[in-house]
């Protein structure tokens, strides 16, 4: 069981840690990709981390993907609106802790590279959108998940020193960058970090 003692406030990633929708973003992305050719994965990284219409640009732009970085972006939203909206289920346990740590009344926010239009299609869906003081997301705040100002965003919506929040993500480079920011973290799923406060496979072990 996790210690929800003293604790200010959650930063909460979504895709991959509170949603199941990474096979998703690997099916809208596999054509993409594969017009980009071989990319390593701190090319990938840098893409999964930017705003999604800065990805959309960087792969068209930089890669030569699709005719324009709006088509690139009206690709990937034909697949995805539907798919958060009417088939996304969590992750196990993330309902389940979510709730928890609204019941007890530290504040929680999403912090996400997906648009608003996506993250609160899929948390409403799985009924734990109004759990969330704010959706920050990286294209409305203009910065990326490997940009410390997003997190600096999150702090202003939580209202508590960053020093008593734990972030919670399944991206080993996002938690490298949130750990360089001063907050406590927590690995979720398959991929370990090796910077992490706490690595867990999923949020069943935390309750």
């Amino acid at each position: 069981m996790f210690d929800l003692s003293d604790i200010g406030g959650f930063i909460f990633d979504c895709d991959g840690t509170l949603l199941d929708t990474l096979g998703a973003w690997d099916e809208a992305e596999r054509d993409l990709f594969a017009q980009a050719g071989p990319l390593t994965q701190e090319q990938e990284d840098e893409i999964h981390a930017a705003p999604i219409e800065e990805a959309a640009a960087i792969l068209h732009e930089r890669y030569g993907v699709g005719e324009s970085p709006a088509g690139v972006l009206g690709h990937l939203d034909g697949i995805l609106i539907p798919y958060y909206g009417q088939k996304a289920e969590a992750m196990p346990g993330a309902v389940e802790f979510v709730k928890k740590v609204h019941e007890v009344g530290i504040p929680c926010v999403v912090l996400s590279s997906s648009p608003r239009r996506y993250l609160a299609a899929g948390l409403s869906r799985i009924g734990i959108l109004d759990c969330f003081d704010e959706l920050v997301s990286t294209d409305e705040v203009g910065c990326s998940k490997q940009d410390f100002g997003i997190y600096e965003k999150a702090l202003e919506v939580l209202g508590c020193e960053k020093e008593r929040i734990w972030a919670v993500d399944d991206a080993p480079y996002a938690i490298a960058v949130m750990h360089d920011f001063g907050l406590k973290t927590i690995c979720v799923g398959a991929r370990n970090s090796n910077v992490a406060d706490l690595n867990t496979p999923s949020f069943e072990e935390l309750l």
